[in-house]
């Protein structure tokens, strides 16, 4: 099977959007891998899926400073490709991949507190025993996991992102037939619960990896060898939108436990909404990879004109996606909700959550596209700084003020979400303008 890779960009929108579409399916096959993990692990019982969404939660939380950490690699590679520094792209792969080792084997040290971290959020005995039995088992595939995303940055870096899609793709399909036959046993293979959901993820991963590196070793052939200059490259970069994927999660996380005291329709319908929220957003992410990506080719090639025609091409692309998204929102919120609920009132407060959930995407459309824009300058903490600090010292007080004292519970809450991504907007619009990130390039000392 040939992947060709794409000459570089030329920031039209149609280009763009070729550049884009792999990245938002290969977003949507893992967003596809947990939806069906969740409900053949519900088919067992709601103890192990309540024991499963807890390990899952921690495994998000521990893993989202790797999400963003690894994003380095693509960004690195990138720069390197559109400055014609081929031999540097590799290096920075095979850098990406030494790291990636280093890092899974943090994680699996801190898997041995597993039991520890269980009995801090507490709840029954017997739920905090079926997590840890999933978590300590599940952890090991991030051995795997992190070198698929290294060897995918580096193909999306160069201009391939259809290859990592077929991966990602692959790895979807592999894991939903492999929970069927590990959870439930199938001819000689027995029955193995949640472990065979931890299990099925290992295993396809694996292969997923293997898929990965054939093609990554016929194009990388160069000495194994450890490049400091390029390592600490990739650190500078990582490190920054590591922390800001860990705290932001952690802000976000805060508010909903927040809304979770408020009641139980409250606490449905948010869950509601954000389930839809995280289906409809995913376009944005992909469109924030492809900015990242193109504004990472230009820095490297010092092509500042078709860095903004990228951008503005970009964001023209999502906000009409968010804009179609937001008028379905605004015009059958009720019919979209009753797809996942039959209680009326959980049906009112998710219908008019997800007025408010329309708006907020809008703004989404503005902030996280230009974010990927600046990452892929090399301004990665700029980013970092901006968001933490517009999280902390701003959403999360003001979410706590509007919602409890106030009194304006779940909307006061999400009105804080929404006037922090108007924050961001503001903030990340007038970075990208004013033109600081000009020699954030972080290829030209290598």
């Amino acid at each position: 099977m040939h992947f060709k890779t794409e000459p570089l960009n030329e920031g039209s929108i149609s280009s763009v959007f070729k550049l884009a579409w792999p990245l938002i399916i290969g977003m949507l096959s893992f967003t596809i891998m947990d939806v069906t993990d969740t409900l053949m692990v519900g088919q067992l019982g709601k103890s192990e899926l309540a024991g499963v969404g807890i390990a899952t939660t921690v495994i998000f939380f521990i893993n989202s400073f790797f999400l963003g950490f690894f994003e380095s690699v693509k960004i690195l590679v990138a720069q390197a490709t559109g400055a014609k520094q081929e031999l540097t792209a590799k290096q920075a792969a095979w850098q990406g991949i030494f790291l990636s080792v280093f890092c899974s084997l943090v994680i699996v040290f801190i898997s041995f507190f597993g039991s520890s971290i269980f009995a801090i959020f507490g709840g029954p005995k017997h739920l905090q025993v079926i997590a840890n039995d999933y978590f300590s088992i599940r952890v090991y595939a991030s051995f795997f996991w992190f070198t698929v995303m290294c060897i995918d940055g580096y193909f999306q870096g160069i201009g391939n992102t259809k290859l990592p899609m077929f991966i990602n793709i692959l790895m979807c399909v592999l894991n939903i037939i492999f929970c069927q036959i590990f959870i439930f046993g199938l001819g000689p293979i027995p029955k193995m619960g949640v472990a065979g959901s931890a299990y099925a993820t290992i295993l396809s991963t694996l292969i997923a990896l293997f898929i990965a590196a054939y093609y990554f070793l016929r194009e990388a052939r160069i000495p194994l060898t450890w490049f400091s200059s390029v390592s600490n490259k990739l650190i500078n970069l990582g490190y920054p939108m590591g922390v800001r994927w860990l705290l932001d999660t952690s802000g976000w996380t805060l508010i909903v436990a927040m809304i979770a005291h408020i009641g139980e329709n409250e606490i449905a319908a948010n869950q509601i909404a954000t389930r839809i929220m995280c289906l409809s957003i995913l376009p944005v992410y992909g469109l924030s990879e492809a900015a990242s990506i193109l504004t990472g080719q230009c820095t490297g090639a010092q092509n500042m004109k078709v860095l903004y025609r990228s951008y503005w091409s970009v964001m023209k692309i999502a906000f009409m996606i968010m804009g179609l998204f937001a008028a379905l929102f605004s015009f059958i919120p009720t019919w979209v909700v009753s797809h996942f609920q039959t209680d009326q009132e959980v049906i009112r407060l998710a219908s008019e959550l997800l007025l408010m959930v329309g708006i907020f995407q809008m703004l989404v459309a503005f902030s996280m596209t230009t974010a990927g824009a600046l990452n892929g300058t090399g301004d990665t903490k700029f980013t970092m700084f901006f968001s933490i600090s517009s999280t902390w010292l701003f959403a999360v007080p003001l979410g706590y003020a509007l919602g409890f004292v106030f009194n304006f519970g779940m909307f006061g809450m999400w009105s804080a979400l929404i006037l922090q991504e108007l924050l961001l907007a503001i903030g990340y619009q007038w970075r990208f303008h004013s033109q600081k990130w000009m020699n954030h390039s972080m290829v030209k000392n290598i």
